[in-house]
């Protein structure tokens, strides 16, 4: 063979020789029987994996669950990350249902709170929203547009507003707030 051909340092014409680095990282195992291989094999097909990857696989999941910390196999852990994500696709329901009875019990404690102010002619007791009370003494001075952000009343809830409103005008007429150009003020 001449010094320069291109087949040299090749065993075999057209096939080269295994790396250097490959051939120091290969390790050769003598398995007890031929079935074994078989079994073996068949495990490593029914998991869509070489035998050499297979077996590496199993090594390392063995050697993790002898380390020093809290180390967990790839199998367990597929498997824990499965019962997580269906554990919380049961908690989205759960958490989903929860908000629309809330929505559904909230809305009608709005409308509770909101009808005996929307009756022109009701006698008897109504009792004032807390929070508007509250925060007319908390802010001392409250503008008209900030009194129902403050409030959380969206701009759109008509019935809500008239609501306030009355109970706003029951506190001018009792002297406990009065009202300038755009702002109510908290009188003690």
């Amino acid at each position: 063979m001449e010094k320069n051909s291109p087949t040299k340092g090749k065993g075999r014409v057209g096939r080269p020789r295994k790396s250097e680095t490959t051939a120091k990282r290969q390790v050769n195992i003598y398995l007890q029987s031929m079935v074994q291989k078989e079994e073996w094999t068949q495990l490593a097909s029914d998991e869509h994996m070489s035998l050499s990857n297979w077996i590496k696989y199993r090594v390392e999941d063995s050697l993790s669950m002898n380390g020093d910390g809290p180390r967990y196999s790839r199998k367990h852990l597929i498997d824990r990350n499965a019962d997580l994500e269906k554990t919380n696709r049961a908690l989205e329901q759960d958490l989903e249902i929860k908000s629309k009875a809330y929505e559904a019990l909230d809305g009608e404690l709005k409308t509770l709170r909101v009808r005996p102010f929307m009756d022109p002619v009701f006698q008897g007791y109504r009792e004032l929203h807390r929070k508007l009370v509250a925060t007319f003494r908390e802010k001392k001075r409250v503008s008209y547009d900030d009194l129902f952000s403050l409030l959380g009343i969206h701009p759109t809830d008509i019935d809500t507003i008239k609501a306030v409103s009355n109970q706003i005008e029951i506190l001018l007429n009792c002297g406990v707030i009065e009202q300038d150009l755009r702002y109510w003020r908290w009188i003690q």
